[in-house]
């Protein structure tokens, strides 16, 4: 899903037809990096098997939305990707915004 224009929200992918939820075992890039389609960004846990996750998508890794050693369901937002440095003030916001929205 595209937030805006210049931002989008990448989603934790199902990584079988069972999968619900996977854990984030640890971010292969941080926020600020330029990530270019097929460049590994994630590390995801799902039945003790770990496995990396590529974009499909260039951008600025903006926001991370899910910190490593946390769970997310299957299609929920894991971080924010803008697509130039112009844009990654307005995908911190955002990241601020959906946060509020999540149980502590």
């Amino acid at each position: 899903m595209v937030v805006c224009a210049k931002i989008r929200e990448i989603f934790l992918p199902a990584l079988s037809s069972i999968m619900i939820e996977g854990k984030i075992v640890s971010w292969t890039v941080v926020e600020g990096d330029r990530l270019n389609k097929g460049d590994a960004m994630v590390v995801i846990e799902f039945d003790k098997t770990d496995m990396d996750v590529e974009m499909f998508h260039d951008g600025i890794m903006a926001a991370v939305l899910v910190a490593a050693g946390e769970f997310a369901l299957v299609g929920a937002p894991i971080t924010l990707l803008a697509e130039s440095k112009e844009d990654v003030q307005s995908a911190l916001a955002k990241a601020q915004e959906l946060s509020k929205g999540q149980p502590q």
